[in-house]
């Protein structure tokens, strides 16, 4: 990419075909929880999988080979 941040990901194309809605309803504060646009995107396979990408190369989680599961690096039980 010419602006030297890497390649962008196909994934993200999905915003091409987002229908028109909210991110900040009219007359009222903002709410992360309440965007049209955030909810539609959340729901979107590609975006869960960039998502998800995005967390494997993070280096902020890890795979437990003992439990079968994926957890945070800083996670404790205690």
């Amino acid at each position: 990419m010419a602006n030297g941040l890497g390649k962008r990901s196909g994934k993200l194309n999905i915003g091409r075909f987002m229908p028109p809605g909210y991110h900040k309803r009219p007359g009222e504060e903002y709410d992360v929880s309440k965007s049209e646009v955030v909810q539609w995107l959340i729901r979107q396979p590609s975006i869960q999988e960039y998502v998800w990408d995005q967390f494997k190369m993070s280096q902020d989680v890890f795979y437990n080979r003992a439990t079968g599961k994926w957890q945070g690096v800083d996670y404790s039980d205690n």
